[in-house]
């Protein structure tokens, strides 16, 4: 629970407020955390489901907008179709085989085909829509399942109620596991109460325990996940776990195992942000907390870009991150990636990545991606570009009349 002080962070009927002036940053910083969790050139698995999930997305709200309704778990499965075709799946003959979108169109590197190493791919390449009660993975419970759902997090003037609804049926469509469902619902749930926390000045501590008190109220059987959030939110856990020092292995230890499943990058993502707000001196801006967590996840053996995006997400919620400025307000932070190791990108590199960019810009699409073949050197910077296109879609969308 929160404290006394706090007010509720996740509340059952009542949501994100999208004409809150934070609301802009936060949806552009979140859009941007598995781009920012990376130092890949181009976009990554978690990068082009979470623009997969904000593609189906916006077109509820299109809908919803000239007063129609449409199924967002329909939207979504046609939407995770496209990426499977796209990355090369041959769905059966009986399957859907949805024609390109706007999402295909308009932001090409985003949708270009490339890593799909998940168990999503699989479920998807059946051609079947998983639903909970008739998964077409049962076991399916890999990581990936994360940064696809962290849109739903966003989206404004739903409480805790249907935000777990509408991340359950999306997650299920591909993974069967009740963890992954349950860990999918904990990614969604961190980002909106720490965005909430904006507004309240709630610490992350507190975004943490009012996630895990609300997946105790879930149905789904996830006891793992459960005993993953509680550990998380105990603070000398959690330092433990990036104790390398530690032996034996302590409890946190034993159950996040490898890292490879959903539950697992969940805690440790959220227990390495925790510990970078813990740190003394830190300056709790989300780059300065964001870059804390990749530190600390750089020295543990079962971290991954899951576990990386996570933590970056939750940062870029609660204050935002430099990476989502406006236009061309980055300068040479356009390319303002961490590597691999958790370490920043040097000035370098970005100097000559926004030289590049700027001597690259020949034939564009709406989202302002150079489609001309020049110098892939700019592919990095052109993929934020396309992010933050897709984020103002989405505010044009949600908060229509803001």
């Amino acid at each position: 629970m929160t404290s006394p002080r706090t007010p509720e962070l996740l509340e059952q009927d009542r949501g994100l407020d999208a004409a809150s002036s934070w609301y802009p940053s936060l949806v552009r910083s979140v859009f941007l955390a598995p781009w920012r969790a990376t130092a890949a050139e181009r976009p990554g698995e978690g990068t082009q489901l979470l623009a997969r999930t904000a593609g189906a997305l916006n077109e509820v709200a299109h809908w919803a907008n000239d007063g129609q309704a449409a199924d967002p778990t329909a939207c979504a499965w046609l939407a995770y179709l496209r990426w499977a075709m796209r990355n090369g799946a041959k769905l059966p003959g009986d399957a859907p085989h949805p024609p390109d979108d706007d999402l295909d169109h308009d932001y090409p590197l985003l949708t270009a085909p490339g890593e799909h190493a998940g168990d999503g791919f699989t479920a998807l390449s059946m051609g079947r829509l998983g639903e909970v009660t008739r998964p077409v993975l049962p076991r399916a419970d890999s990581a990936e399942i994360l940064a696809r759902t962290l849109p739903y997090g966003l989206v404004p003037h739903i409480g805790w109620k249907s935000l777990v609804a509408l991340a359950v049926d999306s997650a299920a469509i591909t993974h069967g596991s009740a963890e992954a469902q349950t860990a999918a619902v904990g990614a969604a749930l961190t980002v909106h109460a720490a965005g909430r926390a904006r507004g309240s000045g709630a610490s992350l501590q507190d975004v943490v325990e009012e996630t895990g008190r609300v997946v105790a109220l879930m149905t789904r059987p996830a006891p793992l996940t459960r005993e993953l959030l509680d550990l998380c939110a105990d603070r000398s856990a959690r330092d433990s776990l990036f104790d390398g020092m530690t032996e034996p292995a302590g409890a946190f230890t034993r159950a996040v195992g490898d890292g490879t499943a959903a539950s697992s990058a969940l805690a440790l993502g959220l227990a390495a942000v925790l510990c970078a707000e813990d740190a003394p001196h830190a300056d709790n801006s989300g780059d300065d907390v964001a870059q804390r967590a990749l530190s600390l996840l750089s020295g543990h053996p079962a971290a991954n870009d899951a576990a990386r995006t996570v933590a970056v997400s939750v940062a870029a919620a609660r204050w935002g991150l430099g990476d989502a400025a406006h236009g061309e307000d980055i300068g040479e932070s356009d390319n303002g990636s961490v590597g691999g190791n958790g370490v920043a990108g040097d000035d370098r590199m970005a100097r000559q990545d926004a030289v590049a960019d700027d001597n690259s810009r020949t034939t564009k699409t709406d989202s302002g991606t150079d489609t001309s073949g020049t110098d892939p050197s700019g592919t990095r910077a052109a993929t934020r570009r396309e992010l933050l296109a897709l984020a103002d879609r989405w505010l044009t969308l949600w908060r229509p009349h803001a």
